[in-house]
């Protein structure tokens, strides 16, 4: 999905397990299906201790993140690091550092721990030293931080960081009910 701008329209809110049979995550699929080209640089870690707000909504402070930096058409876009609880994710996909097509969100549902909801915080957010280095920009640029806190029927699965800084080329969309009966544009 594009606007008239060149951003990418990324609809946020349409993430859910998919066909095992699929090439890429969520994210790249919707940016392929727009005809556009994703890349991403993906590190994985295993963290004893990870920052406290972390902590807190996984309700455990040992977990394994998953940063990707991602880029559209060759722009980088996006830094998005998911930590997961490190009891789920040991001995999974979750702990290596490929790829995984079908998404973490397939991983975790073959688990037995399918994605029942989640919760979106939107923050402002000022670009740090290391965010800078990776997204190419200025320290200090504006940004708009997602924070995903993802549960199953049982317990809380997965909390994603999304960085992306304002004017960068994303534009985060949102959708609730029914699907919209004509295009808007959206």
């Amino acid at each position: 999905m594009n606007d008239g701008n060149g951003a990418f329209r990324y609809p946020a809110s349409r993430e859910h397990v998919r066909d095992s049979k699929v090439t890429h995550d969520a994210f790249d699929q919707f940016v392929v299906d727009s005809g556009r080209e994703p890349s991403k640089r993906l590190r994985v870690e295993r963290h004893d201790s990870v920052p406290q707000p972390i902590a807190d909504r996984l309700g455990t402070s040992a977990a394994v993140s998953r940063r990707a930096v991602r880029a559209i058409d060759g722009r980088t876009v996006a830094i998005e690091t998911s930590y997961y609880p490190a009891d789920l994710a040991e001995g999974t996909p979750l702990v290596e550092e490929a790829d995984i097509p079908a998404g973490t969100i397939s991983v975790l549902a073959g688990l037995g721990h399918a994605q029942t909801g989640y919760q979106d915080e939107l923050t402002a957010h000022q670009i740090g030293p290391n965010e800078a280095a990776d997204l190419g920009v200025a320290e200090g640029t504006p940004a708009l931080q997602t924070v995903r806190t993802v549960w199953s029927a049982s317990r809380v699965l997965r909390v994603t960081v999304t960085v992306s800084p304002l004017g960068g080329g994303l534009v985060m969309c949102y959708e609730t009910g029914a699907p919209a009966p004509v295009a808007f544009g959206g």
